[in-house]
This record gives structure tokens, sequence and C-alpha cells, in this order.
């Protein structure tokens, strides 16, 4: 009776453990790498338009095995700045658990980065010039027609309208992550978008032929992932935690001066 006992115990065990590991990645994903594992993370960032930056930001594994010693060095033309700074190990970590989920579709992307739009910020950041050439379309016409615009299905049809806008001019972000590992290859991901949170991210090198289609995630935890292990006064973290508000102000306050445009002057 005893060992039939202790045979049920380690049964009993073993499956716990299953469950718990099978609870430590996310649904349908490769399991995660484990953090312990990680010898570095350098994160490079360049940017062409207005202005310029050049940023490299190396993460270092610490003596105490549960930090990670940051040296970033930030040139925007005018020298090069070095500034270093202790990133605990958790906030990598929080980056090797968003990788190791399947990679998100463009329409998660969107739900995602609707719901942290506010649509107080979105009219403050407008242009503040609302009246419409056309009769009835006023200031508080178009003022209804913005907050209509910031709900639901509306929302999200525009701000995936914004992350299938094309390429714009005078601006040229550039980032690659690689994080080395003890044992096994590096993981890279890189990205040359413009939009918010510079997604999608390419799941490796980018490709060296455009008629090459390399892997994309559109994964917001990714971003905001990469964004906390940067100095937050950097251009890269800048760019990665852009407010959704202020980027969609004017594509809102034209699309709903359009509206009323065509509604109240179709008759002209």
């Amino acid at each position: 009776m005893t060992s039939l006992i202790r045979v049920g115990l380690v049964v009993l065990g073993c499956g716990l453990a299953l469950l718990l590991a099978a609870c430590s990645r996310p649904a349908g994903g490769p399991a995660a790498a484990s953090v312990e594992d990680v010898r570095s993370v350098e994160i490079l960032y360049s940017y062409s338009g207005w202005s310029r930056a050049d940023e490299v930001h190396r993460l270092q594994r610490g003596s105490g095995q549960r930090s990670f010693t940051r040296t970033s060095k930030v040139d925007t033309g005018g020298g090069v700045e070095t500034s270093h700074g202790t990133v605990p190990e958790r906030r990598v970590g929080e980056l090797l658990w968003a990788l190791s989920a399947p990679p998100w579709p463009r329409e998660r992307a969107s739900q995602v980065v609707a719901r942290r739009v506010r649509p107080l910020a979105v009219l403050e950041h407008a242009g503040g010039n609302w009246e419409g050439d056309a009769p009835g379309c006023t200031a508080d016409e178009i003022r209804n027609r913005m907050y209509r615009q910031l709900e639901g299905a509306a929302l999200r049809s525009r701000v995936d309208a914004h992350y299938e806008s094309g390429m714009w001019t005078d601006d040229y972000p550039v980032m690659r992550v690689v994080i080395s590992f003890r044992r096994g290859p590096d993981r890279v991901i890189t990205s040359r978008s413009q939009r918010l949170l510079m997604l999608p991210w390419t799941l490796g090198d980018f490709p060296e032929t455009e008629d090459v289609q390399a892997p994309l995630s559109w994964s917001a935890p990714v971003s905001d992932a990469v964004r906390r292990l940067l100095p937050f006064e950097s251009q890269a973290a800048q760019r990665l935690g852009r407010d959704p508000s202020e980027a969609l102000a004017l594509s809102v306050e034209w699309a709903a001066r359009a509206e009323c445009e065509a509604e109240m002057g179709g008759g002209r």
C-alpha cells in the first residue's frame, strides 16, 4: 500500500509539473527561452529625416546575475554621449516571453492599439480649425463626428488604415535587436516601420532582396518589451512609445471633415 501511495504521489507530481510547464508559455507558442541563459542584448537604432540619430544600447549581465548593465552610446550629430544604467532581469524576460508567442496578425495589433487611444487627447492634438467648407459643417458638428470616429469598430478601422498606409518621406527609422545566449544561436528581430510601435517586426534580419517574404509579427508586447529596455529619453524609446492619440489626431479630423462635407455639401 505504501508503495502504491508513493507511485501515486510521483504521478501527481509529474502531472503538476507538466501543467505548470504548459502554463509557462503562451498557448500555441514555442517554449520561451530561459532568461538565465541570456548573455547580452544589443539594440541598434538609427534615424534620418528632419534630424538624425545613431544609438547603440548594449545590455550585459551584471555581477549580481539578476540584472543587466546597460551602456548606451547616442550620436545625434553633435558628438557621442555615453550613459549607463541598470535593467532588471525580468525586463529581458518580458521580451523573451513576448517572442515566445505565435506571431500576431495585423488585426490583433489594431485592436490593442485602438484600446490605447484616448478620445479627449485626440481632440487636443487635432488641428483645431474644425469649420468645414460645406454648409452645416460647424466646429461642433465635426467634433461630434470625430467622437464617432473614435468608437468601437470605427476606431479599429482608423487604426488599421494607419497600419495599411504607405511609406512617407523624410522619416527613415531602423531598429535591430539581437539577443545572445550562452547556449544556442542569437535571436534577431528588425524593423523599418514608420508606424505606431514600429510594427510589424521582421523575425530575423531584413531579407537581402524584396522578393523574399520574411516572417513578420505585429506583436505590441514585443514593442513594449523592447522600449522598457531602453533609456526613457532615447529617440528609440520615444519612437516605440509614441502616443497613438497624437499620431491619429489629424487623420481622424480629416476623416470627420471629409465625411461631413460629403454629406452636407452633396447638393452643391
